[in-house]
């Protein structure tokens, strides 16, 4: 039971890794934000701007995921689901569907507050913003709260350490949860709904505050840019 267990943590990792925006394109979609933002509101900060672009890219990421709470139009959407869902099970799948939107949420916040996303380092921050931001909102407890200084020196600690073996432990308990909701769901088919569109909607929105939050700590950036 236990190397089920792990197994399911690795294949869901995977899985997500499989589907997860590219390097280019979180770039441009943060890019674009912060482009729209210095061209209406000349006057604002550099910080100003980042913290706009950040508000809309997680406003973003909520309202798709709440589109793609049911199963309609998820294949569109989401390059890459339908090889994902055939070697891996609609199960894993459908959780997956939900943390790709968390992992491409953080990945594009990061790029906006200008951390390098084709390091190592950074990728391994991304995914461990979204498990421990997921984890937070499903109600299980962890060493700190993701949007605090301990947060932060959590995450940092983990980053010196075997940060991608804590992630694939989060990943398990992120699969240990989901497929708890899931079967309070009776889902009847692979693809369906692991969570209802509008808690799907509130996750991200949740997920995306306390990165937005976290990044922020992490920079502690000077007082008079701190404010919107």
């Amino acid at each position: 039971m236990t190397e089920s267990s792990e197994d399911k943590g690795s294949l869901l990792l995977r899985a997500v890794e499989a589907i997860t925006i590219s390097d280019e394109d979180a770039s441009a979609i943060a890019e674009q934000y912060l482009s729209q933002s210095e061209s209406k509101y000349r006057n604002d900060s550099d910080w100003a701007h980042r913290l706009r672009a950040a508000d809309r890219i997680v406003k973003r990421y909520a309202q798709l995921a709440g589109v793609v709470g049911g199963a309609t139009g998820l294949s569109g959407v989401i390059p890459g689901l339908g090889t994902v869902i055939a070697a891996m099970g609609g199960g894993v799948a459908d959780t997956a569907v939900c943390m790709k939107l968390q992992v491409d949420m953080c990945k594009c916040l990061a790029c906006v507050f200008g951390y390098d996303v084709t390091s190592e380092d950074v990728r391994h921050l991304v995914f461990l913003i979204a498990a421990t931001g997921t984890l937070e909102n499903r109600g299980t407890p962890l060493a700190a709260n993701l949007a605090s200084k301990a947060g932060v020196r959590m995450l940092r600690q983990y980053l010196k350490g075997t940060a991608l073996q804590t992630i694939k432990q989060l990943f398990k308990r992120i699969g240990v949860t989901f497929t708890r909701k899931a079967i309070e769901k009776v889902m009847p088919f692979g693809i369906g709904v692991v969570i209802g569109g509008g808690v799907n909607y509130s996750l991200t929105r949740y997920v995306g505050s306390q990165a937005t939050q976290w990044f922020i700590i992490d920079q502690t950036p000077p007082e008079e840019d701190a404010a919107c």
